[in-house]
């Protein structure tokens, strides 16, 4: 396993911008600014608006928050032009020292699920040489085919210091229809957070956790001590906050006594902050009111994170 460890990078960028906060990058044309798509009339001038969007949002966040998600389905909506602007936009992301989580949900067997690990963590080997794809630090993953749809991506992670979140308990009204389903040995959702922790525990890394984490929604917070009492090493990453009506106040009941294991994705309330943060100056261009609207989103969703955590005794810094 390589000494980069995932958890140990991720820790190292909280530390470093004293932030929790993962901010989704969700590229859909109606929600970028009007001015971005004026003349775009084909995939390739609307993947390049998207980058644009996006390469603005990373400028203005990398010093506040540790580490960017992108959405992989919004990129793929652009067709070959869309993939050509994630690798774009995640390389603009490691460059200016953001970790990148590529929310893709992966879910297969075999070959399939080894090449999606290719794709996203890995290398493409052609002859003597290994080409890196997409090299994102993590990915998300759907467990519903059983733990060997996970192996190619875990070996994936373990061979070039990567990391996983695994789909425990989503965010989404309607997830209780299948992950609350009772079992005899608990519900659908502990048994994968059971899972999480068995593959986690030999992937520790030198701060305790693993690089093996999981995906709980900060919308069913009355969830969140069994989850975390299953996963104590585990990072959780915990969608929505914002617009699916995940609480602040609810979030410290996901963090670890260190004040660790635990990040909080927003996506729309960061990136869209050029629409409704008006200290954004109105005069500028819009990619500096791209910058300065997600800077001032991202700064506010961290001080309203702050005071719950501080509350509970998880704030650290």
């Amino acid at each position: 396993m390589s000494a980069d460890h995932f958890a140990d990078r991720l820790i190292g960028r909280i530390e470093q911008t004293q932030s929790l906060l993962v901010v989704g990058l969700d590229p859909e044309p109606g929600q970028l600014p009007p001015e971005l798509l004026d003349g775009v009339d084909d995939l390739t001038g609307a993947a390049a608006a998207a980058v644009r969007f996006c390469r603005a949002v990373i400028d203005g966040i990398a010093d506040v928050a540790p580490a960017v998600k992108p959405q992989s389905a919004f990129f793929e909506a652009f067709g070959a032009a869309g993939m050509h602007a994630l690798e774009e936009v995640d390389r603009h992301a490691r460059d200016a020292g953001l970790l990148v989580i590529e929310d893709a949900k992966r879910g297969d067997i075999g070959s399939t699920m080894a090449a999606y690990a290719t794709a996203a963590l890995g290398r493409l080997r052609i002859g003597d040489r290994e080409l890196a794809v997409h090299d994102s630090d993590a990915v998300t993953l759907s467990p519903y085919l059983g733990p060997e749809s996970l192996t190619p991506m875990l070996d994936a992670a373990d061979a070039y210091g990567k990391g996983v979140f695994v789909l425990v308990r989503t965010s989404n009204p309607g997830s209780a229809r299948v992950q609350g389903l009772e079992t005899p040995d608990g519900r659908v959702f502990e048994q994968v957070a059971k899972l999480v922790a068995e593959l986690g525990e030999p992937r520790r890394g030198a701060h305790g956790y693993a690089s093996v984490g999981a995906v709980a929604g900060l919308t069913y917070p009355d969830d969140a001590r069994v989850l975390r009492a299953l996963m104590p090493h585990a990072f959780l990453l915990v969608p929505g906050l914002g617009p699916q009506g995940g609480s602040p106040q609810d979030f410290p009941l996901f963090v670890n006594a260190d004040g660790l294991g635990a990040v909080p994705a927003a996506s729309r309330a960061v990136a869209g902050g050029w629409r409704t943060h008006a200290d954004a100056d109105a005069g500028a261009s819009i990619d500096a009111r791209i910058r300065a609207g997600a800077r001032a989103a991202a700064l506010e969703l961290t001080a309203l994170l702050r005071e719950p955590l501080a509350a509970a005794d998880r704030w650290r810094w």
